[in-house]
């Protein structure tokens, strides 16, 4: 999908973020990318994202006792933990043209090969969901939008999509449970990478993007005003 890919991995215990951390992560991040870029994250404790265009008071009253945050992307609402789901995104920069193409086509691609992947570390039917599968709804997981993977008719993964100045960020969930053989903890971030590109590039968090996403964090994500704003 991309000739090459620079990989973020959490390595540290100290790159594992909250809610208001990984969402400024990604945002930052794709301000500066260069090259096609995925980041995999590490999550300090439980938290539930929601959909730029969702209501706060109907994801509290979906998720009473959790912490939320509002992202930059679209979408439904999502729980996330380290065992819960394996989080993820790529910033495409400008100039790349995949980050040019139709949205439903790089969503597509980018789960059809996902799907790739999935299939030769389960014995089970991952398929892409069609209109027949499609339900509306507000949370992501209990609401198949087309070409969501879906394993035995649940949807296992979603995303959602955000373009700025050309470039364009995606953030995904993958959730599956009750697989025998399927460890999140155990996944190689290698191997899981390469169902995107043959030529990974492992990079480090730097200390300038850390601290813009700080200042995102104040401006934005930690704030009462972002995740009230409807």
């Amino acid at each position: 999908m991309f000739p090459k890919l620079d990989l973020l991995i959490p390595m540290l215990p100290e790159e594992s973020f909250d809610g208001p951390m990984q969402m400024a992560l990604d945002e930052a991040l794709l301000r500066q990318v260069s090259v096609p870029t995925l980041r995999i994250y590490k999550w300090k404790s439980p938290w539930v994202t929601f959909g730029y265009f969702q209501e706060l008071k109907e994801v509290q009253r979906s998720f009473p006792s959790q912490s939320v945050v509002r992202r930059w992307t679209g979408g439904g609402m999502v729980s996330h933990g380290e065992k819960e789901d394996l989080t993820f995104s790529l910033m495409i920069p400008s100039g790349e043209k995949i980050a040019s193409e139709v949205p439903t086509s790089f969503y597509s691609q980018l789960h059809g090969k996902l799907a790739e992947w999935i299939r030769t570390q389960l014995p089970v039917s991952v398929n892409l969901a069609g209109s027949e599968d499609v339900n509306p709804g507000p949370s992501c997981f209990q609401a198949p939008a087309n070409d969501d993977l879906l394993i035995q008719g649940k949807k296992v993964l979603g995303g959602a999509l955000r373009r700025s100045g050309g470039a364009l960020l995606y953030q995904g969930s993958l959730k599956i449970s009750d697989i025998p053989g399927w460890d999140y903890l155990r996944i190689s971030p290698m191997a899981w990478a390469g169902a995107f590109s043959e030529s990974l590039v492992p990079k480090q968090l730097n200390a300038l993007i850390l601290g813009e996403a700080e200042e995102l964090i104040r401006m934005r994500y930690g704030t009462t005003e972002w995740n009230q704003r409807k």
